[in-house]
């Protein structure tokens, strides 16, 4: 039986995610990936990476063929590893061991945090592949929850599992805030940060959710929209076009799955609100943010236009039509066609429309316009 290919079409701003592909493949391709679970999403990406091992190993294997098994461990892990390669840390195992990827590093790291009672998510590039776009990525990024008195258990139980963890005295005194741990056996890092103690990070802990792995296994991964978040903020110090591109591929993906509200409740928080727009415009998502936007604001919406009326400061034009003046917007409840819609006074610029049990039937509301519906909000 022949696929069934959809008619796709992209909205304005659309932007795919590499310059020589065209919007139409770029679409479909995130059609088919919105299709895959996030298990069969994060398989994809460990094939990916294991092939990728394969071909380094290969070629190196060729190029090096003159150095001692031990030395050519080594030079294999300086060419992996590059800068976080430890120093004087010769690899054990073997090429079934040296290919592994950092999907069963997370499995493993998993059942290590389980035993000791270390809460933990994974982050950075292996949530963002999960979530979005399959890639390959170097190493992982685990957030955990644990006192700096009271890593011991947890350093005790990696290196008895066959974990490198240097730096563990900065870590404790807060000199550090990263323990950077290399697997031995098979040349896979991994960066376990200390999770901060603030609102955001509380409910990150709160939100992770808990994905089958390809082994069998369950891994905690941050959550979809604190991805976009976390990688927005990265973007910004860094501007990694990588950053960007894992954000494109989470929203792609995910689509009407996500929490944009909540998204854009952290990104004001972090002064990135104008990036977390841009970002829903190049993904073609837009249209659904606004309509969570309308459809989250319209209590507040309602509540103002019945707090004008209660204090006399509607006018009738007409029966049936009432409108309430705003300094920013207009209110117009409109009895005949049982609306009502929110106009931007400043253009004229009609912003929302709602029919008569609040369900949005029109919606574009600016940066500007979320910015203050939000406060208006607050006072009403």
């Amino acid at each position: 039986m022949a696929t069934q290919i959809p008619s796709l079409s992209a909205p304005p701003g659309y932007r795919p995610q590499a310059d020589d592909t065209g919007s139409e493949t770029d679409l479909l391709c995130f059609h088919l990936l919105s299709q895959r679970t996030p298990t069969e999403r994060v398989t994809m990406a460990a094939t990916m990476m294991q092939s990728a091992r394969k071909l380094s190993l290969h070629c190196l294997s060729r190029q090096f063929a003159h150095l001692s098994p031990q030395a050519f461990a080594r030079k294999l892990a300086e060419a992996w590893l590059q800068e976080d390669c430890p120093p004087d840390y010769i690899p054990t195992g073997s090429e079934m061991t040296w290919i592994q990827d950092s999907t069963e590093l997370a499995a493993q790291l998993h059942r290590i945090f389980a035993v000791v009672g270390v809460p933990y998510y994974v982050t950075g590039g292996t949530a963002a592949i999960t979530y979005g776009e399959p890639r390959t990525t170097r190493d992982l990024d685990v957030v955990i929850s644990v006192p700096r008195d009271a890593l011991t258990p947890l350093v005790t139980a990696l290196e008895a599992a066959g974990f490198y963890v240097p730096g563990v005295d900065d870590a404790m005194t807060g000199r550090m805030r990263t323990l950077q741990v290399t697997q031995v056996a098979t040349i896979s890092r991994a960066d376990l940060v200390l999770a901060d103690d603030n609102e955001y990070e509380r409910l990150k802990f709160q939100r992770r959710r808990l994905i089958p792995w390809p082994d069998g296994s369950e891994v905690y991964l941050v959550s979809p929209e604190d991805v976009v978040v976390n990688k927005l903020r990265w973007g910004q110090q860094s501007q990694s076009d990588k950053q960007w591109r894992d954000v494109l591929g989470v929203l792609k993906t995910q689509q009407e799955q996500l929490d944009y509200e909540y998204m854009h409740r952290w990104a004001a928080e972090f002064d990135l609100s104008g990036g977390l727009e841009q970002a829903t415009l190049e993904a073609g998502v837009r249209a659904i943010a606004d309509q969570q936007w309308a459809t989250a604001i319209y209590p507040a919406i309602n509540r103002a236009f019945e707090l004008a009326q209660a204090r006399n400061r509607t006018t009738q034009p007409r029966p049936g039509l009432d409108i309430a003046d705003g300094n920013r917007y207009r209110l117009t409840r409109d009895s005949a066609a049982q609306t009502l819609t929110v106009v931007a006074k400043t253009d004229d610029r009609e912003i929302a429309r709602y029919d008569w049990q609040g369900t949005v039937l029109t919606t574009s509301p600016s940066l500007q316009d979320r910015q203050q519906w939000r406060a208006i909000a607050q006072r009403v």
